[in-house]
């Protein structure tokens, strides 16, 4: 959103609470010095033909995106590889080793999945929501906006259920939708459009070399280059209102930045409006809608590893150098497991992760011939009904053993080569990421009832608020979270308009793209 309004000539100032920019894009030596850990952001999509990173011309900025041949893999007790390649024809030839159909019914899928996601999804996702009725009625229009209103009908889990037959094929697609942040309401009716997402994202998934923190460098260097301004160290403890209109913010260590036009937050908006604007200034439905905003539910537990050598499965194909790797999903009912008991407030009676050896595709993580490894585990935000701060040292330290004891599990030769690991829990990234309340890295549920229109609040998903001059552009918004951009996005376009700045980009208008199709 900086960005975007920098170059459209305003004057921009970013504050960020932390001493180092980048929030979720953050990349440290946890472990040991020299060995570089992504703590939040790990494996994303922006590519040189990315609408944000043409816009924000990255080529410039030294950036540089790799992407694996080895995609997704998921190993298997019986010693069997599941592996999805960036080629199409080799991961039909992985899944025609658990099922033939399977295989096929791939094929078929992901060419209908990557057409739907880009004739709709993508197009959807960056402009501000239509209500339902109006969203309905132009996708109603088209083959393929009829083909995904017919998907949104169903759960995540049917969608797959009725398309895969294979009990590993299934779990690596439910896994990949689970990474989007879907793991809660996979078996919501009205999620199973996110299975197009998940298939068409099977094959593409790219890391930033020298560490996630790096793809924030370059969009700060870009927004220095154009004008902007970023202060650290100190974040926003009140927005300044006065006659109903946003006038600048209050620092945590008590200095003021005036704001002559507006103030656009990607905090989510219970904490902007509820606690920085202040309850005083809003009306009794915008803060009932808020107390009870719909928080996603599941957090991720991390356990970093520094290796003396790469994990390895003992398989032929070498399956553990692939991106992204599902370790202790083996079936669709021990993702149903984790659904069940993240929902209620339990940690997993298993640990399965995800996981990657991030330095097998850049070695620059890690000192020569050494290696970073991690695991993500799906855990309850509200665990036991408590919060973040339910994670205790000796908690911590538990889950991390557990979830080693996983890796090794796969990987026999982890427990021999491992130099140190260390944890990192929702209440850590609650800590270092304020913004990610509970460790919601998503800024929200995905429920169907908290989504498009209805995201984050009814009257606030155009990205304005009830408070003159104050914007939200933050994950908590449609279209959500991940490393996408496209809340901030979406919002500056409203701040362009709302401000009569001209918009040097050139946004789709959704409306006229969906009836033409």
């Amino acid at each position: 959103c900086a960005n975007y309004l920098a170059r459209a000539g305003l004057e921009v100032v970013v504050v960020e609470s932390a001493r180092t920019i980048g929030g979720g894009l953050s990349t440290e030596e946890v472990t040991l010095p020299m060995f570089k850990h992504n703590l939040h952001a790990f494996f994303m999509r922006w590519t040189p033909d990315y609408r944000l990173w043409t816009d924000l011309d990255l080529d410039d900025s030294g950036v540089r995106m790799i992407q694996p041949d080895m995609q997704n893999a998921l190993p298997t007790s019986d010693g069997r590889v599941l592996i999805a390649y960036n080629d199409r024809e080799r991961t039909a030839q992985s899944i025609a080793g658990f099922s033939g159909a399977d295989a096929s019914r791939f094929m078929e899928f992901l060419e209908e999945s990557e057409r739907i996601s880009r004739t709709v999804i993508e197009p959807l996702r960056f402009a501000a929501p239509m209500d339902q009725d109006e969203r309905e009625q132009v996708l109603r229009s088209s083959v393929d906006g009829r083909r995904f209103l017919e998907l949104s009908e169903s759960s995540a889990i049917d969608v797959i259920k009725e398309n895969f037959g294979s009990e590993a094929m299934r779990a690596l697609v439910m896994f990949t939708a689970a990474l989007r942040g879907y793991l809660p309401v996979l078996d919501v009716p009205g999620t199973g459009y996110v299975v197009a997402q998940a298939v068409a994202g099977l094959l593409n998934c790219l890391i930033v070399e020298g560490g996630s923190n790096r793809l924030a460098l370059a969009l700060a260097s870009q927004f220095y280059r154009h004008g902007g301004l970023l202060r650290a160290g100190a974040g926003v403890a009140e927005v300044v209102v006065t006659d109903g209109r946003a006038r600048g913010v209050i620092l945590a260590d008590g200095s003021r930045v005036i704001a002559r036009r507006a103030v656009v937050s990607n905090v989510p908006a219970p904490l902007t409006l509820l606690d920085m604007v202040g309850r005083q200034h809003l009306d009794a439905s915008v803060v009932e809608a808020l107390d009870g905003y719909m928080w996603n539910g599941e957090a991720l537990f991390g356990a970093h590893l520094a290796l003396s050598e790469a994990p390895s499965f003992g398989d032929p194909a070498g399956g553990a150098q692939a991106l992204n790797l599902c370790l202790g999903y083996e079936s669709s009912s021990d993702v149903e497991r984790d659904i069940a008991e993240v929902r209620a407030g339990k940690i997993p009676s298993a640990a399965a992760l995800h996981s990657s050896v991030p330095t097998l595709h850049d070695p620059s993580q890690a000192p020569p011939g050494m290696h970073t490894a991690f695991g993500w585990q799906f855990v309850p935000s509200r665990p036991e009904g408590g919060d973040a701060s339910w994670w205790s040292d000796e908690l911590r330290e538990n889950q991390l053993g557990e979830m080693v004891d996983t890796w090794t599990r796969y990987a026999p030769n982890v427990e021999g080569s491992e130099l140190a690991r260390a944890a990192h829990s929702p209440l850590d990234t609650q800590l270092a990421v304020p913004s990610m309340f509970l460790g919601d890295r998503h800024h929200g549920s995905y429920h169907p009832d908290n989504s498009y229109e209805n995201r984050p609040a009814p009257g606030l998903a155009d990205y304005r608020t009830p408070i003159e001059g104050l914007y939200l552009c933050g994950a908590a918004n449609h279209p959500g979270g991940s490393v996408n951009g496209i809340p901030g996005y979406n919002a500056a376009g409203v701040v362009a308009d709302d401000l009569a700045v001209d918009k040097w980009w050139k946004p789709v208008d959704v409306r006229d793209h969906l009836r033409s199709l």
